[in-house]
Protein backbone atom coordinates (compact mmCIF):
# COMPACT_ATOMS: atom_id res chain seq x y z
CA UNK A 1 0.00 0.00 0.00
CA UNK A 2 2.79 2.62 0.72
CA UNK A 3 4.34 1.41 -2.21
CA UNK A 4 1.75 2.80 -4.25
CA UNK A 5 1.18 5.78 -2.65
CA UNK A 6 5.04 6.51 -3.02
CA UNK A 7 3.85 5.70 -6.87
CA UNK A 8 1.42 8.04 -6.85
CA UNK A 9 2.89 11.17 -5.19
CA UNK A 10 5.83 10.75 -7.76
CA UNK A 11 3.04 10.54 -10.65
CA UNK A 12 1.60 13.39 -9.42
CA UNK A 13 4.76 15.37 -9.07
CA UNK A 14 6.25 14.13 -12.27
CA UNK A 15 2.84 15.50 -14.04
CA UNK A 16 3.02 19.32 -11.98
CA UNK A 17 6.63 20.20 -12.60
CA UNK A 18 6.73 19.90 -16.07
CA UNK A 19 5.16 19.23 -19.65
CA UNK A 20 8.02 17.02 -20.67
CA UNK A 21 7.97 15.16 -17.96
CA UNK A 22 4.69 14.13 -17.76
CA UNK A 23 5.84 11.42 -20.68
CA UNK A 24 7.16 9.57 -17.48
CA UNK A 25 4.59 8.34 -15.63
CA UNK A 26 1.99 8.02 -19.02
CA UNK A 27 4.71 5.18 -20.21
CA UNK A 28 3.97 3.65 -16.39
CA UNK A 29 0.49 3.69 -16.88
CA UNK A 30 0.56 2.12 -20.17
CA UNK A 31 2.29 -0.24 -19.37
CA UNK A 32 1.17 -1.00 -15.99
CA UNK A 33 -3.05 -1.63 -17.90
CA UNK A 34 -1.39 -3.38 -20.84
CA UNK A 35 0.67 -5.91 -19.48
CA UNK A 36 -0.08 -5.96 -15.72
CA UNK A 37 -3.05 -7.15 -13.49
CA UNK A 38 -6.19 -4.86 -14.33
CA UNK A 39 -9.94 -4.26 -13.77
CA UNK A 40 -11.18 -2.53 -16.67
CA UNK A 41 -14.66 -1.26 -16.79
CA UNK A 42 -16.80 -1.44 -19.34
CA UNK A 43 -18.75 2.09 -19.01
CA UNK A 44 -18.94 4.99 -21.71
CA UNK A 45 -15.91 6.65 -20.80
CA UNK A 46 -13.31 4.11 -21.25
CA UNK A 47 -15.25 2.78 -24.56
CA UNK A 48 -15.46 6.64 -25.55
CA UNK A 49 -11.65 6.68 -25.64
CA UNK A 50 -10.93 3.74 -27.53
CA UNK A 51 -13.21 4.91 -30.21
CA UNK A 52 -11.76 7.84 -30.37
CA UNK A 53 -8.53 6.23 -30.24
CA UNK A 54 -9.62 4.29 -32.96
CA UNK A 55 -11.77 6.61 -35.00
CA UNK A 56 -8.73 9.27 -35.12
CA UNK A 57 -6.50 6.83 -36.43
CA UNK A 58 -9.30 5.89 -39.26
CA UNK A 59 -9.55 9.76 -40.31
CA UNK A 60 -5.94 9.79 -40.25
CA UNK A 61 -5.53 7.21 -42.89
CA UNK A 62 -8.58 9.03 -44.83
CA UNK A 63 -6.30 12.00 -44.79
CA UNK A 64 -3.36 10.34 -45.08
CA UNK A 65 -1.43 12.15 -42.27
CA UNK A 66 1.38 10.32 -40.94
CA UNK A 67 1.09 13.11 -38.00
CA UNK A 68 -1.98 12.38 -37.22
CA UNK A 69 -2.10 8.64 -37.57
CA UNK A 70 0.99 8.91 -34.89
CA UNK A 71 -1.72 11.50 -32.37
CA UNK A 72 -4.11 8.91 -32.29
CA UNK A 73 -2.53 7.11 -29.73
CA UNK A 74 -2.40 9.84 -27.60
CA UNK A 75 -6.04 8.68 -27.08
CA UNK A 76 -4.73 5.30 -25.94
CA UNK A 77 -2.28 6.48 -23.57
CA UNK A 78 -5.12 8.58 -22.11
CA UNK A 79 -7.14 5.57 -22.30
CA UNK A 80 -4.67 3.69 -20.17
CA UNK A 81 -4.54 6.38 -17.95
CA UNK A 82 -8.10 6.35 -16.93
CA UNK A 83 -8.09 2.79 -16.47
CA UNK A 84 -5.30 2.89 -14.15
CA UNK A 85 -7.49 5.58 -12.16
CA UNK A 86 -9.83 3.85 -11.90
CA UNK A 87 -7.96 1.04 -10.34
CA UNK A 88 -6.66 3.21 -7.46
CA UNK A 89 -9.34 5.84 -6.89
CA UNK A 90 -12.03 3.69 -5.88
CA UNK A 91 -13.60 5.81 -2.59
CA UNK A 92 -13.46 9.29 -2.10
CA UNK A 93 -10.77 9.19 0.51
CA UNK A 94 -8.24 7.62 -1.87
CA UNK A 95 -9.39 10.70 -3.95
CA UNK A 96 -8.79 13.13 -0.94
CA UNK A 97 -5.43 11.33 -0.92
CA UNK A 98 -4.83 12.29 -4.55
CA UNK A 99 -6.09 15.94 -4.55
CA UNK A 100 -4.51 16.83 -1.14
CA UNK A 101 -1.02 15.71 -3.09
CA UNK A 102 -1.84 17.46 -6.12
CA UNK A 103 -2.23 20.73 -4.49
CA UNK A 104 0.75 20.68 -2.30
CA UNK A 105 2.92 19.93 -5.23
CA UNK A 106 0.88 22.83 -6.99
CA UNK A 107 1.95 25.27 -4.00
CA UNK A 108 5.52 24.93 -5.55
CA UNK A 109 4.34 25.65 -8.89
CA UNK A 110 2.44 28.61 -7.70
CA UNK A 111 5.63 30.30 -5.73
CA UNK A 112 7.50 29.36 -8.45
CA UNK A 113 5.25 31.62 -11.02
CA UNK A 114 5.49 34.31 -8.28
CA UNK A 115 9.45 34.38 -8.44
CA UNK A 116 9.14 34.44 -12.20
CA UNK A 117 6.61 37.80 -12.18
CA UNK A 118 9.13 39.00 -9.75
CA UNK A 119 12.30 38.52 -12.00
CA UNK A 120 10.83 39.97 -15.14
CA UNK A 121 9.63 43.29 -13.00
CA UNK A 122 12.99 43.83 -10.85
CA UNK A 123 15.63 42.91 -13.76
CA UNK A 124 13.41 42.06 -17.09
CA UNK A 125 14.60 38.36 -17.07
CA UNK A 126 12.11 35.95 -19.10
CA UNK A 127 12.91 32.77 -16.70
CA UNK A 128 11.34 30.23 -20.12
CA UNK A 129 11.78 32.46 -22.96
CA UNK A 130 14.97 30.48 -23.99
CA UNK A 131 12.97 27.29 -23.85
CA UNK A 132 10.17 28.83 -25.38
CA UNK A 133 12.63 29.46 -28.37
CA UNK A 134 13.80 26.05 -28.32
CA UNK A 135 10.24 24.10 -28.74
CA UNK A 136 8.70 26.81 -30.99
CA UNK A 137 6.72 28.63 -28.43
CA UNK A 138 5.04 31.85 -28.67
CA UNK A 139 6.70 34.22 -25.96
CA UNK A 140 4.26 36.05 -23.69
CA UNK A 141 6.45 38.61 -21.66
CA UNK A 142 4.94 39.58 -18.78
CA UNK A 143 2.41 37.01 -18.25
CA UNK A 144 3.42 33.93 -16.51
CA UNK A 145 4.58 30.21 -17.24
CA UNK A 146 5.11 28.57 -13.85
CA UNK A 147 5.99 24.63 -14.86
CA UNK A 148 3.19 24.60 -17.63
CA UNK A 149 5.16 25.92 -20.54
CA UNK A 150 2.21 28.47 -21.70
CA UNK A 151 0.19 30.69 -19.43
CA UNK A 152 -3.31 29.71 -20.40
CA UNK A 153 -2.05 26.20 -19.57
CA UNK A 154 -1.02 27.19 -16.02
CA UNK A 155 -4.13 29.52 -15.76
CA UNK A 156 -6.43 26.34 -16.09
CA UNK A 157 -4.58 24.60 -14.08
CA UNK A 158 -4.61 27.39 -10.89
CA UNK A 159 -8.06 28.15 -11.62
CA UNK A 160 -8.53 23.84 -10.81
CA UNK A 161 -6.75 24.42 -7.85
CA UNK A 162 -8.91 27.47 -6.44
CA UNK A 163 -11.43 25.04 -6.82
CA UNK A 164 -9.75 22.21 -5.13
CA UNK A 165 -8.51 24.22 -2.16
CA UNK A 166 -11.99 25.60 -1.60
CA UNK A 167 -13.17 22.19 -1.12
CA UNK A 168 -10.54 21.29 1.45
CA UNK A 169 -11.02 24.72 3.34
CA UNK A 170 -14.55 23.98 3.94
CA UNK A 171 -13.74 20.72 5.25
CA UNK A 172 -11.11 21.01 7.13
CA UNK A 173 -11.08 21.34 10.63
CA UNK A 174 -10.13 24.76 12.64
CA UNK A 175 -6.69 23.97 12.43
CA UNK A 176 -6.25 23.50 8.91
CA UNK A 177 -8.50 26.13 7.40
CA UNK A 178 -5.97 29.08 7.93
CA UNK A 179 -3.52 26.79 5.35
CA UNK A 180 -5.92 26.21 2.98
CA UNK A 181 -7.70 29.78 2.52
CA UNK A 182 -3.94 31.25 2.23
CA UNK A 183 -3.58 28.60 -0.28
CA UNK A 184 -6.40 29.99 -2.05
CA UNK A 185 -5.32 33.20 -1.75
CA UNK A 186 -2.33 32.34 -3.61
CA UNK A 187 -3.63 30.60 -6.26
CA UNK A 188 -5.86 33.43 -7.12
CA UNK A 189 -2.87 35.47 -7.02
CA UNK A 190 -0.84 32.85 -9.46
CA UNK A 191 -3.99 32.97 -11.49
CA UNK A 192 -4.44 36.65 -12.07
CA UNK A 193 -0.96 36.63 -13.17
CA UNK A 194 -1.04 33.94 -15.54
CA UNK A 195 -3.57 36.77 -17.52
CA UNK A 196 -5.45 34.36 -19.30
CA UNK A 197 -9.15 35.55 -19.48
CA UNK A 198 -10.06 32.24 -20.69
CA UNK A 199 -9.22 30.59 -17.18
CA UNK A 200 -11.04 33.40 -15.63
CA UNK A 201 -14.30 33.03 -17.79
CA UNK A 202 -13.45 28.99 -16.54
CA UNK A 203 -12.87 29.65 -12.64
CA UNK A 204 -16.43 32.23 -12.70
CA UNK A 205 -18.33 29.13 -14.04
CA UNK A 206 -16.27 26.30 -12.16
CA UNK A 207 -17.10 28.20 -8.80
CA UNK A 208 -20.44 28.87 -9.82
CA UNK A 209 -21.09 25.16 -10.29
CA UNK A 210 -19.48 24.77 -7.15
CA UNK A 211 -21.16 26.98 -5.05
CA UNK A 212 -24.38 25.43 -6.68
CA UNK A 213 -23.79 21.99 -5.02
CA UNK A 214 -22.34 22.81 -1.94
CA UNK A 215 -24.40 21.65 0.96
CA UNK A 216 -22.40 23.87 3.26
CA UNK A 217 -23.42 27.24 2.08
CA UNK A 218 -21.44 29.55 4.44
CA UNK A 219 -18.28 30.19 2.14
CA UNK A 220 -21.07 31.86 -0.56
CA UNK A 221 -19.43 35.39 0.10
CA UNK A 222 -15.75 34.19 -0.83
CA UNK A 223 -17.00 32.35 -3.85
CA UNK A 224 -19.18 34.78 -4.79
CA UNK A 225 -15.88 38.05 -4.36
CA UNK A 226 -13.78 35.63 -6.16
CA UNK A 227 -16.27 35.45 -8.82
CA UNK A 228 -16.82 39.23 -8.95
CA UNK A 229 -12.68 39.66 -9.04
CA UNK A 230 -12.48 37.11 -11.66
CA UNK A 231 -15.44 38.44 -14.27
CA UNK A 232 -14.05 41.90 -13.65
CA UNK A 233 -10.37 40.87 -15.17
CA UNK A 234 -11.61 39.29 -18.51
CA UNK A 235 -13.50 42.79 -19.37
CA UNK A 236 -10.47 45.12 -18.19
CA UNK A 237 -7.80 46.47 -20.58
CA UNK A 238 -4.67 44.51 -19.62
CA UNK A 239 -2.87 48.06 -20.29
CA UNK A 240 -4.64 49.36 -16.93
CA UNK A 241 -2.15 47.22 -15.30
CA UNK A 242 0.59 49.94 -16.08
CA UNK A 243 2.69 49.22 -12.75
CA UNK A 244 4.13 46.20 -14.53
CA UNK A 245 4.75 47.87 -17.58
CA UNK A 246 6.40 51.16 -15.60
CA UNK A 247 8.77 48.74 -13.36
CA UNK A 248 10.07 46.76 -16.40
CA UNK A 249 10.83 49.99 -18.36
CA UNK A 250 13.03 51.45 -15.65
CA UNK A 251 15.05 48.18 -15.60
CA UNK A 252 15.13 47.32 -19.04
CA UNK A 253 16.10 48.94 -22.14
CA UNK A 254 13.80 51.69 -22.94
CA UNK A 255 13.25 50.67 -26.31
CA UNK A 256 13.62 47.11 -26.14
CA UNK A 257 11.05 47.06 -22.83
CA UNK A 258 8.43 49.72 -24.55
CA UNK A 259 8.38 47.38 -27.74
CA UNK A 260 8.13 44.72 -26.31
CA UNK A 261 5.41 45.19 -23.46
CA UNK A 262 3.30 46.96 -26.47
CA UNK A 263 4.05 44.16 -28.48
CA UNK A 264 1.94 41.74 -25.65
CA UNK A 265 -0.72 44.71 -24.83
CA UNK A 266 -1.84 44.58 -28.52
CA UNK A 267 -1.87 40.69 -28.64
CA UNK A 268 -3.84 40.33 -25.85
CA UNK A 269 -6.21 43.26 -25.82
CA UNK A 270 -10.37 42.15 -25.11
CA UNK A 271 -10.79 43.33 -28.95
CA UNK A 272 -8.06 41.04 -30.11
CA UNK A 273 -8.52 38.60 -28.39
CA UNK A 274 -11.83 37.92 -29.74
CA UNK A 275 -11.57 39.18 -32.92
CA UNK A 276 -8.26 36.53 -33.92
CA UNK A 277 -10.12 33.83 -32.72
CA UNK A 278 -13.23 34.92 -34.29
CA UNK A 279 -11.10 34.92 -37.16
CA UNK A 280 -10.14 31.39 -36.17
CA UNK A 281 -13.53 29.54 -35.59
CA UNK A 282 -14.91 31.17 -38.95
CA UNK A 283 -12.03 29.83 -40.97
CA UNK A 284 -12.34 26.14 -39.17
CA UNK A 285 -16.23 26.15 -39.72
CA UNK A 286 -15.27 26.64 -43.29
CA UNK A 287 -12.81 23.45 -42.87
CA UNK A 288 -15.47 21.90 -41.27
CA UNK A 289 -18.00 22.54 -44.26
CA UNK A 290 -15.52 20.84 -46.69
CA UNK A 291 -15.36 17.32 -44.28
CA UNK A 292 -18.40 17.50 -42.26
CA UNK A 293 -18.42 13.80 -41.46
CA UNK A 294 -14.66 12.83 -40.72
CA UNK A 295 -12.99 15.88 -40.11
CA UNK A 296 -9.24 16.88 -41.11
CA UNK A 297 -7.31 14.71 -38.40
CA UNK A 298 -5.88 15.28 -35.12
CA UNK A 299 -3.24 17.24 -36.56
CA UNK A 300 -4.65 19.42 -38.91
CA UNK A 301 -3.91 22.98 -37.68
CA UNK A 302 -0.46 22.20 -37.90
CA UNK A 303 -0.78 22.57 -41.73
CA UNK A 304 -1.22 25.70 -43.13
CA UNK A 305 -4.22 26.41 -44.37
CA UNK A 306 -4.47 29.88 -45.50
CA UNK A 307 -7.42 29.35 -47.51
CA UNK A 308 -9.18 29.09 -44.82
CA UNK A 309 -7.56 30.83 -42.25
CA UNK A 310 -6.18 33.75 -43.90
CA UNK A 311 -4.05 36.02 -41.79
CA UNK A 312 -5.25 34.20 -38.65
CA UNK A 313 -3.14 31.30 -39.01
CA UNK A 314 0.69 31.08 -36.81
CA UNK A 315 3.25 28.79 -36.64
CA UNK A 316 1.82 27.44 -33.55
CA UNK A 317 -1.88 27.24 -34.29
CA UNK A 318 -2.48 23.35 -32.82
CA UNK A 319 -6.33 23.91 -32.09
CA UNK A 320 -9.05 25.91 -33.00
CA UNK A 321 -9.32 27.38 -29.42
CA UNK A 322 -12.88 25.82 -28.84
CA UNK A 323 -13.39 22.44 -27.71
CA UNK A 324 -16.13 21.65 -30.05
CA UNK A 325 -15.24 23.18 -33.20
CA UNK A 326 -11.41 21.12 -32.40
CA UNK A 327 -13.52 17.91 -31.94
CA UNK A 328 -15.17 18.75 -35.56
CA UNK A 329 -12.64 20.28 -37.44
CA UNK A 330 -9.97 17.18 -36.64
CA UNK A 331 -12.23 14.52 -36.21
CA UNK A 332 -15.60 15.43 -37.83
CA UNK A 333 -18.87 14.65 -36.28
CA UNK A 334 -18.42 11.55 -35.93
CA UNK A 335 -15.95 12.36 -33.65
CA UNK A 336 -18.24 15.32 -31.87
CA UNK A 337 -20.91 12.88 -31.13
CA UNK A 338 -18.60 10.44 -29.28
CA UNK A 339 -17.19 13.46 -27.06
CA UNK A 340 -20.70 14.52 -26.49
CA UNK A 341 -21.90 10.72 -25.85
CA UNK A 342 -19.20 10.80 -23.32
CA UNK A 343 -19.90 14.21 -21.69
CA UNK A 344 -23.66 13.60 -21.55
CA UNK A 345 -22.95 10.06 -19.30
CA UNK A 346 -20.53 12.28 -17.38
CA UNK A 347 -22.78 14.44 -16.37
CA UNK A 348 -25.07 11.93 -15.92
CA UNK A 349 -23.10 10.29 -13.30
CA UNK A 350 -22.63 13.17 -11.27
CA UNK A 351 -26.41 13.42 -10.95
CA UNK A 352 -25.95 10.11 -9.22
CA UNK A 353 -23.20 11.13 -7.34
CA UNK A 354 -24.96 14.37 -5.57
CA UNK A 355 -28.28 12.39 -5.23
CA UNK A 356 -25.81 9.95 -3.25
CA UNK A 357 -24.34 12.58 -0.97
CA UNK A 358 -20.98 11.95 -2.74
CA UNK A 359 -18.75 15.09 -0.38
CA UNK A 360 -17.03 15.13 -3.93
CA UNK A 361 -19.50 15.74 -6.52
CA UNK A 362 -19.23 19.65 -6.36
CA UNK A 363 -15.92 20.03 -6.56
CA UNK A 364 -15.41 17.60 -8.83
CA UNK A 365 -18.36 18.82 -11.15
CA UNK A 366 -16.58 22.12 -10.79
CA UNK A 367 -13.65 21.27 -12.13
CA UNK A 368 -15.68 19.70 -15.44
CA UNK A 369 -17.92 23.13 -15.47
CA UNK A 370 -14.74 25.27 -15.51
CA UNK A 371 -12.80 23.38 -18.22
CA UNK A 372 -15.88 23.58 -21.12
CA UNK A 373 -15.78 27.01 -19.77
CA UNK A 374 -12.41 27.33 -20.42
CA UNK A 375 -13.28 25.33 -23.50
CA UNK A 376 -15.53 28.23 -25.01
CA UNK A 377 -12.12 30.15 -25.74
CA UNK A 378 -9.35 27.44 -25.88
CA UNK A 379 -8.65 23.74 -26.13
CA UNK A 380 -6.33 23.23 -23.03
CA UNK A 381 -6.91 19.53 -22.50
CA UNK A 382 -4.29 19.51 -25.79
CA UNK A 383 -1.43 20.08 -23.13
CA UNK A 384 -0.50 17.43 -21.31
CA UNK A 385 -0.60 18.44 -17.89
CA UNK A 386 -4.11 19.63 -18.32
CA UNK A 387 -4.76 16.61 -20.81
CA UNK A 388 -3.96 14.36 -17.67
CA UNK A 389 -5.73 16.61 -15.05
CA UNK A 390 -9.27 16.23 -17.49
CA UNK A 391 -8.92 12.63 -18.11
CA UNK A 392 -8.48 12.05 -14.50
CA UNK A 393 -11.19 13.84 -13.40
CA UNK A 394 -13.67 12.55 -15.54
CA UNK A 395 -11.97 9.05 -14.81
CA UNK A 396 -12.64 9.23 -11.39
CA UNK A 397 -16.24 10.48 -11.11
CA UNK A 398 -16.87 7.12 -13.67
CA UNK A 399 -15.40 4.96 -10.94
CA UNK A 400 -16.84 6.71 -7.95
CA UNK A 401 -20.19 6.07 -9.73
CA UNK A 402 -19.61 3.05 -10.34
CA UNK A 403 -19.05 2.23 -6.52
CA UNK A 404 -22.56 3.71 -5.94
CA UNK A 405 -24.23 1.55 -8.77
CA UNK A 406 -22.73 -1.49 -7.42
CA UNK A 407 -24.32 -0.55 -4.26
CA UNK A 408 -27.65 -0.20 -5.57
CA UNK A 409 -29.80 -3.10 -7.58
CA UNK A 410 -28.21 -2.57 -11.01
CA UNK A 411 -25.43 -4.70 -11.76
CA UNK A 412 -22.42 -3.26 -13.03
CA UNK A 413 -20.80 -4.42 -15.68
CA UNK A 414 -17.33 -5.77 -15.73
CA UNK A 415 -14.19 -7.37 -17.26
CA UNK A 416 -12.83 -9.51 -14.86
CA UNK A 417 -9.22 -9.50 -13.41
CA UNK A 418 -6.93 -10.46 -15.77
CA UNK A 419 -2.94 -11.24 -15.94
CA UNK A 420 -2.50 -8.34 -18.36
CA UNK A 421 -4.68 -6.38 -20.29
CA UNK A 422 -3.32 -7.77 -23.57
CA UNK A 423 -3.41 -11.17 -22.68
CA UNK A 424 -7.20 -10.58 -21.72
CA UNK A 425 -7.92 -9.16 -24.79
CA UNK A 426 -6.36 -11.75 -27.06
CA UNK A 427 -8.30 -14.52 -25.10
CA UNK A 428 -11.67 -12.79 -25.75
CA UNK A 429 -10.69 -12.61 -29.40
CA UNK A 430 -10.05 -16.59 -29.49
CA UNK A 431 -13.64 -17.19 -28.21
Amino acid sequence: MKRRGFIIVTFISLVVISPWTTVLPLIYTTYAVLWKKVNLHKNYWNMGLFSLFVWSMIVGILNRSTMSILASFAFLIYFCLSVFIQNYCTSESKVETVCKSLLQVSIFSAVLGIIEKIMYLTTGFELWKRVSELIGQPIFGDRINSTFGNPNVAGNWFAIMIIVSLYFTDKSKKSEKNFYSAVTVLFVIVLFLTGSRGAYIGVVCGLSMFLLLKKNKKDVLTIGLICLFTATLIIIPTNLLDFNDTVGKQVISPVDSENTVNNVEDNHEVDDSVNSRLGIWLGAMKMIEDKPVAGWGLMAFLNPHTEYLGEYYYDTLYHAHNIWITFTATLGSVGLIIYLYMKFNLFKDLRLLYQRNSRLTAMLAGIEVLILGHGMVDFTMIAPQTGIMFIGCSAIISTLALQCSRSSSKVPLFVKKYKSLTSGLTKNSRV
